[in-house]
Formats: structure tokens, sequence, C-alpha cells
């Protein structure tokens, strides 16, 4: 994730997936989806149809192996499901992408601190989204192409996003798991860019577990990393939570103020301030990520 001076220097990004490989993963995802959504019975009809059609055109040229096997299933499961065409599909796909990039498209508040943080996002980019109403704010992120792993308390929340994210065909760069939120969390990536939390997760946290949940997450955030608290459906503001975060520093809202006490939050948006250690072991971490 770049960072403001960065953004402004317009510095080089990193290459996102090409479209061929975006094309390739929709294909996989497709035929995935649909060996999953049949019996197996039909699925071994399916396999008994490819070895017929191989025996018949091969005429024992050629040893039949669990490969080829796989991969006329799969030709055959592609044939059936009339999966468009590459050049169909990136004239879709272009215009689709277009439109899930947009706050707007899912009812994200163009003043969300986490709309403001778009432009800085770099392809590859981690992201951890926790809580039940940051799913359309895990939605836009991955439709940014960062990897996203999303948080939910509840089986309920974790269901509801991954069908959200399959019906958008999102899911290449999601993961979501259902947490024990200050107890339990699984194994997180070394090196986060974007950590997005429902305020109303931390409120429902005793003080303990909400200081444990923050600190955790802080220590896997890259040096210049960001962290976006949004405003929940209980009493606290996101500001209530300022004190977690006291070696950090918060970021203005867009138009360059913050807002009235008597105003509505839409969020608060912190960054950690970088020492040069930390800088140092976060180019090292990106450095063995990459090779």
């Amino acid at each position: 994730m770049l960072t403001p001076i960065q953004l402004q220097q317009q510095r080089r990004r990193r290459a996102p997936p090409s479209l061929k490989q975006q094309y390739q993963q929709y294909i996989l995802q497709r035929i995935e989806g649909f060996k999953n959504s049949i019996p197996r019975d039909e699925l071994l009809r399916i396999g008994d149809e490819a070895v017929a059609e191989m025996d018949a055109t091969a005429e024992g040229q050629f040893v039949l192996t669990e490969v080829l096997m796989q991969d006329s299933v799969d030709r055959l499961i592609r044939k059936r499901l009339a999966l468009r065409s590459y050049r169909r599909w990136c004239e879709q796909f272009r215009a689709l992408r277009s439109a899930q990039r947009e706050p707007m498209h899912w009812g994200v508040d163009a003043r969300c601190p986490v709309a403001g943080v778009l432009p800085r996002i770099e392809a590859g980019d981690t992201a951890i989204v926790i809580g039940a109403g940051a799913q359309a704010h895990a939605c836009l992120l991955a439709a940014h192409d960062m990897e996203v792993i999303f948080l939910g308390g509840d089986l309920v929340s974790v269901d509801q996003v991954e069908a959200l994210i399959a019906t958008e065909s999102l899911a290449n760069n999601f993961t979501a798991y259902v947490a024990m939120l200050g107890q339990w969390l699984p194994p997180l990536p070394s090196l986060v860019h974007l950590v997005v939390l429902d305020s109303s997760v931390l409120e429902e946290l005793s003080p303990p577990s909400r200081r444990d949940l923050i600190s955790e997450l802080q220590s896997s955030t890259e040096a210049a990393g960001v962290h976006v608290i949004l405003p929940g459906n209980h009493s606290l503001a996101p500001e209530a939570f300022l004190n977690l975060y006291e070696d950090w520093s918060r970021e203005d809202e867009p138009g360059g103020g913050r807002r009235s006490s008597s105003s509505k939050s839409h969020g608060i948006r912190l960054s950690r301030v970088a020492r040069q250690n930390d800088t140092q072991k976060s180019e090292s971490k990106t450095h063995d990520r990459r090779a």
C-alpha cells in the first residue's frame, strides 16, 4: 500500500494479475463450483462419459492417466456450462470490475475512510476486515485486487459475505472465517496493509479483550499500514477507541478537516507511525513474499 507521499509522487505500482490469468481463474471457479453443486453419482457419470470419449478417439495411443481424466472431465463440464469465450468475458469483466470498484456499488458512503484509502491500494496488498457491519467494505476491497480476510463473529455473517462475494465473482482473493473475537483468531498473515473494524465488535468486547485484539492486529500491520474503525449500530462512536492507538497518527477526513462534534462520524482512519527499523522489517517481509 502506498503512503500519501508515495501517492503524490505517483510511485510505480505493482502490476495486477493479467486478464488471461483472471480468465483462467474464472473458468476454474465455475467448474469447481459446478462439481460441488451436483451429487457424486452425476459427477461419476460425467467421468464415465469422459472415459468413453477418450477411448473412442485415442485408439489406444496413450495411457489413461488421472491428469488426462481430470482435463477431460473439466472440458465436458465447461462445454455443459457454455462458459463465455475469452473475448466476451473480457468485455463484461472490464465493465463489471469498473462498477465494483465504486463505493456506491456496495452502498458505501464516499466520505467513508475506506473510500479515502482506495487510491493507495496496490494489487496483492492484504486487508483484514472484521465484523458484520463491514461486509460491503470487504467486497469493495476485494474488487480492488486486495487479498481480503474477513472475520465474522458468527456463521450467519460469514455465509452472507461469502454468498455476496461468490455472486460478484470476487472469490479469488477472498477468505472468510468464523472467529471468537477477543478469544481466538485464525493465523494472520505476517504482513497486513489494511485493517477495517466494525466498532460494534469492539464495543461488545471487554476492555482487556478489546485491547488484546487491537494489539494483535497492530503487531501484524506493516510499518506504514492503516487501520479504519467504522461506526457500528451501538452507542459508541469510533472516536471512543482512539485510546487504543496512542502511537498511531490519525488521518484527516476527505476535505482536509475533521467532523464537528455535532455531526455523525463516518469512521476514523489511523496510520502506523513508521520507525526506521520497522520500515526495514516491512521491506524485508515484502521482499520475502515476492521471492
